[in-house]
């Protein structure tokens, strides 16, 4: 890349009215909404049951039958995750269409055939055996059922140290975070790749549009972590101040370009 000179830096430019309309227009990102959008294209509705893997705390397991009137089993390998979402479960207005499981990708505590779509959530990079896990998956499919993948990816713009960090600071599996070998785990899985959407940092922008400001806020939690390293580190505790550090970087990063979500739709067969 060419340097700019101070010369051309401090020279004729756009003015200040002329900058500000070009950088203060906004891109029309989509919000993340449309990840359920990406589910509901593909016909899913009351009839049809979805596995939530790795579901955390239930919650996008409510959306998913408030928006499609679907049926979903959540399961999840944390025990405290689990009991949250039955917790969540039981308040919602849908007790009855939402079960809690804890188990694994890669020992799917259901039947084979059990489910027309797998719904999975920016877990994968946690997953060690990534062929396996979507094995299980393609079992607990019927014939030519669908995963629904979200997942975050390392670009050519996230520097090897920051990498590091980050992986080791939220369990991540370095092979995981590259999309290429995702995209050769599920053809060798035995999944035809239907669709392939490259989210960036649309949602994160919709974030600050809409006034949720979350990554705005991430950056804020990011600047005092780091300048109150010792401190924070002293209150939260050695690991919940990494895991709240690498947190907050992992939104910032996404926002300028380092990480990038994706949307995938697999399908069996």
């Amino acid at each position: 890349m060419e340097p700019i000179s101070v010369e051309q830096m401090y020279g004729s430019w756009l003015s200040d009215e002329e900058r500000d309309t070009a950088l203060d227009r906004s891109l029309g990102p989509r919000s993340s909404k449309s990840l359920v959008d990406t589910v509901e294209a593909l016909g899913i509705g009351p009839s049809d049951t979805i596995l939530d893997i790795g579901a955390r705390d239930g919650r996008h397991s409510v959306t998913l039958v408030e928006r499609l009137g679907c049926n979903v089993v959540a399961v999840d390998p944390v025990s405290g995750n689990v009991d949250k979402a039955r917790e969540l479960i039981a308040a919602s207005a849908y007790p009855d269409r939402i079960e809690a499981r804890h188990g694994t990708i890669e020992e799917i505590p259901a039947e084979d055939g059990s489910f027309d779509l797998v719904f999975s959530r920016d877990m994968l990079s946690h997953v060690l055996d990534l062929p396996a896990a979507l094995g299980e998956c393609s079992r607990v499919l019927v014939g030519r059922g669908r995963v629904v993948v979200y997942q975050t990816f390392a670009t050519d713009r996230l520097e090897p140290r920051e990498a590091g960090a980050i992986y080791a600071n939220l369990a991540l599996v370095p092979e995981r975070m590259k999309p290429e070998h995702f995209e050769t785990d599920a053809s060798q899985a035995g999944f035809a790749l239907e669709s392939r959407d490259v989210i960036g940092s649309e949602w994160r922008e919709a974030w600050e549009e809409d006034g949720s400001g979350r990554t705005s806020r991430q950056l804020l939690h990011a600047a005092r972590l780091l300048r109150a390293g010792d401190e924070l580190a002293a209150e939260l505790g050695d690991v919940p101040y990494r895991v709240e550090l690498a947190s907050a970087l992992w939104g910032v990063y996404q926002m300028i370009g380092k990480l990038e979500p994706r949307i995938y739709v697999l399908r069996k067969g």
